[in-house]
């Protein structure tokens, strides 16, 4: 049986790709420093990372990678941050894992930069631990609201133990929430993906699946949004808009001032 989790400390955020299908080359924003309720994608990543108690954060740019950088280190973020580039962004989100490899510590999380949540979720990933046979958690959504299903990577289970992990499952059981804890097994598992397959990070799952070392943990009822198209972008700010109504402040972005 797993044993439980030591505290997890550090987060690697992936925020290299175009973000075509957002829209961005139109507005001469890259995708990470899109906006919403005013604070840049990768402030709200930060700020999940910090609420869930990590004190270091790696983040994988590519596209404007330059640009993504200054714009983090002038949030000031209360979170130290190292960078790593993709080199070429038009690579699978597995390479871009792959490319933190050097800077991972045993255990961490893993964030996309474009998934957008109403309240903190990274903690849920380790109220149990992971072993040498369970190599990973991911979050997972059994009653997806306003999500392009289409798109959205499914997870079948079978009590919390992933069975299958694709766009294409059917049938499914859950929603991947983009969210997940490693070990850096995982490295060895993206390295292991045949070539006839992308090396994205749903492949390197698909491999720790057949070892049954994947696991699942369940986001329940906190809404969240992967911000893809400027209608995703949209709901996100309405999502967040109700939050700061119901819990009097929006969703926060980086804290300024000294790190801790």
């Amino acid at each position: 049986m797993p044993r439980a989790a030591a505290a997890v400390r550090q987060t690697i955020i992936l925020a290299a790709g175009v973000g075509a299908r957002l829209g961005t080359s139109g507005t001469g924003t890259p995708k990470p420093l899109m906006t919403v309720a005013g604070v840049p994608l990768v402030g709200h990543a930060l700020e999940h990372a910090v609420a869930c108690g990590c004190r270091e954060a790696i983040i994988v740019i590519g596209h404007e990678g330059a640009r993504v950088r200054d714009a983090v280190e002038a949030m000031a973020p209360a979170i130290d941050v190292r960078f790593v580039t993709n080199s070429n962004p038009t690579t699978p989100n597995g390479e871009s894992l792959l490319v933190a490899e050097p800077l991972a510590s045993t255990r961490f999380f893993l964030q996309m930069v474009d998934h957008l949540f109403a309240e903190p979720v990274l903690s849920r990933l380790t109220s149990a631990g992971l072993n040498g046979a369970i190599v990973g958690r991911v979050l997972v959504d059994r009653a997806p609201v306003n999500l392009d299903l289409s798109d959205a990577t499914k997870v079948r289970l079978a009590g919390d133990r992933v069975t299958a992990i694709g766009k294409a499952i059917r049938p499914w059981d859950a929603i991947d929430a983009g969210c997940f804890v490693l070990s850096r097994s995982i490295f060895d598992a993206l390295r292991s993906v045949p070539s006839t397959e992308s090396r994205t990070v749903s492949s390197a799952m698909r491999q720790l699946v057949e070892r049954g070392a994947l696991r699942a943990t369940e986001i329940a009822d906190i809404r969240w949004i992967d911000v893809d198209t400027p209608d995703d972008r949209a709901e996100a700010e309405l999502m967040v808009s109700a939050d700061a109504i119901s819990c009097g402040a929006a969703l926060p972005g980086p804290r300024r001032g000294s790190r801790p």
